[in-house]
């Protein structure tokens, strides 16, 4: 529904998701999220009705159809099997669903297996389709976070950095470090996002990374744990303030005094050691590059064409 955009201005995927729907951001991930598992138009209603009880049956229906239709799209067959076209995110449930249809699918950038339960050669007439599109996305989340840590552990390590992982929480990681050292762990936790994102990236078949999801939105600075720095974490038993904490994004980081002296001190001879700890590593296999390894460039093409057809009149053409 959205490329690009910043929680703090209300133009990311959530905040816009909410806005339509008129409901609270923290509603519209479940929304969200729920469709990108694969929930259905069923699951979109009964969720609107609950999170704004004043819609009508009809008007939940109409949103749901709306929406679905904007973003996953209609589904039509091509040689027998179902294709998606039309939405925004149409592509992207075909690749979720060709990855879990595979016999023995992988994650596409780590190349995590699926549990033998899930297997297709364990599988009756049900599918679970649900199920194994969520583990494809799920597992690369996991795949995402073991690239982040061993960043992390590596880069505190060439700079002597005390920077201890606190605890991970679904999309959340936390390190307790020195005060003094703050500033540069959040920028160390920047680069390994970089990097990690950069695999991602070069695993898919991306030869360059998008800005605009190269860095964290923003890095929370903070003395105590709590699901927002600005949150004033007032209740009946602890009636005073707690002071907030800092949230920065990589823009404000690099305006830190303590991070430009940080970067004017990077020792050259760390990018030589790392050169070479690279050039030892051989050539990553691609799990994704099985998806389409019978289709040559003229059929790629045609497909990706196919999948951004407006109306059924231009899919059949």
């Amino acid at each position: 529904m959205t490329l690009e955009g910043k929680k703090s201005e209300g133009t990311d995927l959530h905040s816009k998701t909410a806005n339509i729907l008129n409901i609270s951001r923290n509603e519209s991930k479940v929304f969200n999220y729920g469709r990108i598992y694969g929930a259905g138009e069923k699951f979109a209603v009964t969720l609107l009705k609950k999170f704004n009880p004043s819609i009508s049956d009809k008007e939940a229906k109409e949103t749901a159809k709306r929406l679905y239709g904007a973003t996953k799209g209609k589904n039509d067959f091509l040689d027998g099997k179902k294709i998606w076209y039309g939405g925004s995110e149409s592509i992207v449930f075909n690749r979720l669903e060709k990855i879990a249809e595979q016999e023995n699918p992988k994650t596409p950038v780590l190349g995590a297996g699926i549990t033998s339960a899930l297997q297709k050669n364990n599988l009756n007439s049900n599918t679970f389709l649900p199920s194994r599109i969520n583990w494809a996305i799920q597992s690369s989340g996991v795949d995402y976070l073991h690239l982040l840590l061993v960043s992390m552990s590596y880069l505190t390590k060439i700079y002597n950095i005390d920077a201890r992982l606190c605890i991970t929480v679904h999309d959340e990681i936390r390190y307790l470090v020195k005060e003094e050292d703050q500033y540069k762990v959040a920028m160390l936790l920047q680069i390994s996002n970089l990097w990690t994102r950069a695999m991602f990236c070069h695993q898919l078949g991306i030869d360059e990374v998008p800005q605009t999801c190269a860095f964290f939105s923003a890095v929370d600075i903070d003395h105590v744990l709590r699901k927002e720095v600005d949150l004033d974490c007032i209740t009946p038993s602890h009636p005073n303030a707690i002071p907030h904490g800092e949230s920065l994004d990589i823009y404000q980081l690099l305006e830190k005094p303590e991070i430009q002296e940080f970067l004017k001190s990077h020792d050259n001879e760390k990018d030589e050691d790392l050169k070479e700890v690279f050039s030892k590593i051989s050539k990553l296999s691609k799990p994704n590059e099985l998806l389409d390894k019978n289709l040559d460039k003229i059929t790629k093409n045609f497909l990706i064409k196919l999948q951004i057809s407006t109306n059924s009149k231009d899919f059949k053409k």
